[in-house]
């Protein structure tokens, strides 16, 4: 591609030094990924300055790059140098440019929340299969489409990346994408110049305020995502959730997309009712409420086989009974979301049915680990003082003999939480060991004692180990028949960060090694 056309799509261009007639090959923001005739992107990171590798970059056959115009070094000789206001904005552009705009051609969802994303991902997979259609899918766990699954770096990865993973999508002929969508990558513009067919919200608790500062902000964050819907799009709301007045006002404000709400305790237009939870799974009817949604599909001109009906003479309402083998009330939620938006793309309510009940558990998320033992033991992912409340009020709803508990909270995050988390595991937990989970350049000690501040002195059901291995084994060995372990924070994860080193380290296979010996 010209370079011309590349400049011709960018905003905010401070000056141009060099030719632009040069056909660039690629893109890259990583000096050690250049080839010859790249356009590499200097950004500003947090932590290091791509400014400093543009001499690599140009050794390596860079012919342009893209900087912010307050970079003042000397660099070597090069092409062309395009200097721009905000260079990670800019390679947004420089993105579609390159890539086309691929929002345009593929049916894109999006899922932003604190919690529930992940499992949101992997039923919608599963819906759209067992309609016939293949989805990617772009989240905490991997990155996967066709045959391929790519470990995730971040739960939604840089533009260029997202941009890379959609165009390979593209080509293999998969027009569906379903996309986690982080209040980081929102804030940093990582998919500014993406549009989508659906969004989905979630909830909104305390989680990731060492960066957003506070929950107010979290949430302009989270919002960005209903300004980027096309349209005669959907967006797919959890009602019950407080922030949920915000979010409808957003979207109404932006006039182009219609609202699908979900929940449980409120009137919605898909509700759960006749809610069975059990160690096997969950039951209940998925209600639509018709009367609400026929309006808002003749809007786009679609009706869903199965449920909506065009000439309105079916009666006001209609149900499907669901069976999950997934665990827990805030699961209830997220096949609520997932059935919101595949009702929103047209698919029947009896596919949507059989992808869910497709779905037999998906990693580190109340993963059950078994190896003979006469008491149940989960691995989840919960690291916030909601998903841990949820998951362990999950549990107790099980009705176990006791419920035990595992946790610890990570280094260089939030801080609010630790307490927050502390109170809740013993409120809600039989018995509790806090341990260490990532403590990156923390002392554990510290994390720990941050936790149990917020424990209080009428308590005394806990207990630290702040070896992970070995709390993980203080738990198990204490259970008893009917009892339940939770090892909670780490989920799918498979390593563990400590401040100079990370090492290898999986709940699941720890507790099986534990359990086997």
């Amino acid at each position: 591609m010209k370079l011309k056309k590349i400049i011709d799509s960018l905003n905010e261009i401070v000056k141009v030094e060099g030719r632009t007639s040069l056909e660039i090959t690629g893109i890259a923001c990583d000096s050690k990924a250049v080839k010859q005739g790249y356009l590499f992107a200097a950004l500003k990171g947090s932590k290091v300055n791509g400014a400093d590798f543009i001499d690599d970059a140009i050794a390596r056959g860079a012919y342009a790059i893209l900087l912010d115009a307050d970079n003042k070094g000397i660099f070597r000789k090069g092409d062309t140098f395009i200097y721009v206001r905000d260079s990670m904005k800019a390679l947004a552009d420089v993105s579609k440019a390159y890539f086309g705009d691929l929002s345009a051609k593929m049916r894109l969802m999006g899922v932003t929340g604190t919690n529930g994303k992940t499992t949101i991902t992997y039923l919608m997979e599963s819906i759209f299969k067992a309609k016939g259609e293949e989805t990617g899918v772009i989240g905490t766990v991997n990155y996967r489409f066709g045959q391929r699954s790519i470990p995730a770096v971040n739960t939604t990865p840089g533009v260029l990346d997202l941009y890379s993973l959609l165009s390979s999508m593209y080509k293999e002929k998969i027009k569906n994408c379903v996309i986690e969508v982080s209040s980081h990558s929102l804030e940093q513009g990582r998919v500014q110049t993406l549009q989508f067919d659906a969004a989905i919200f979630t909830n909104l608790t305390r989680e990731h305020l060492d960066f957003h500062k506070n929950m107010d902000d979290y949430l302009k964050a989270k919002l960005k995502l209903f300004e980027k819907i096309k349209k005669g799009g959907f967006a797919i709301i959890n009602i019950d959730d407080p922030a949920a007045e915000k979010i409808i006002e957003k979207v109404k404000a932006e006039g182009k997309a219609e609202v699908i709400t979900y929940g449980i305790d409120y009137k919605a237009d898909m509700l759960a009712r006749n809610i069975n939870l059990s160690c096997n799974g969950i039951k209940f009817k998925l209600c639509i409420n018709d009367e609400t949604l026929k309006g808002k599909f003749q809007h786009v001109g679609t009706q869903p086989s199965g449920c909506l009906s065009r000439d309105r003479t079916q009666p006001s309402g209609c149900s499907v009974c669901i069976e999950s083998s997934l665990i827990g009330r805030h699961n209830i939620y997220n096949i609520l979301a997932a059935s919101g938006v595949a009702i929103a793309s047209g698919i029947s309510l009896e596919d949507i049915k059989k992808g869910i009940e497709a779905l037999k558990g998906l990693p580190g998320r109340l993963e059950s680990v078994r190896c003979g033992q006469n008491f149940s033991a989960y691995v989840d992912y919960a690291h916030t003082e909601d998903g841990l409340e949820n998951v362990l009020k999950s549990l107790r709803e099980l009705k176990p003999a006791r419920l035990i508990s595992v946790f610890g909270c990570g280094g260089n995050r939030d801080r609010t939480k630790r307490p927050a988390m502390g109170r809740i595991s013993t409120e809600l937990s039989d018995a509790v060991v806090i341990t260490s989970d990532n403590p990156r350049d923390e002392e554990p000690m510290d994390i720990i004692n941050e936790i149990i501040k917020g424990i209080g002195p009428e308590k005394n059901n806990y207990t630290v180990e702040i070896d992970r291995f070995n709390a993980i084994k203080k738990a198990l060995s204490n259970a008893q028949e009917g009892d339940i372990v939770l090892v909670a924070g780490k989920g799918h994860e498979t390593y563990q960060i400590f401040k100079d080193t990370t090492v290898p380290f999986d709940d699941r296979e720890v507790i099986r090694k534990i359990l086997q010996s």
